[in-house]
């Protein structure tokens, strides 16, 4: 690891020894982040979100009960906050021109 505690890119090639050809890209993203992964949503970014175990068990009771998922339950709270501070909705944001 480096001092910023990032791995650096590496190939199967890097590590069998071998430089890789010079016109085949290194991938650079990290697991689990959605870089580096030729395109695939490109449009969202990961995040990691910890719970205590009590609010995981009721969000997902409550994900189970109205039959959605937890992602939208957290989507729809994190709309109510950006309302309280007036900002503009994720369909807003999201919207496509």
């Amino acid at each position: 690891m480096n001092i910023k505690g990032k791995r650096k890119p590496m190939t199967v090639d890097a590590i069998m020894g071998e430089p890789a050809p010079a016109d085949e890209p290194i991938a650079t993203g990290m697991a689990g982040t959605g870089e580096g992964r030729g395109g695939q949503r490109t449009h969202v970014k990961q995040l990691t979100l910890y719970l205590p175990h009590p609010v995981y068990r009721q969000l997902r009771e409550l994900a189970f009960h109205e039959e959605k998922r937890m992602h939208k339950l957290l989507l729809e709270g994190l709309d109510r906050v950006f309302a309280d501070r007036g900002a503009r909705s994720i369909d807003q944001i999201t919207r496509r021109s």
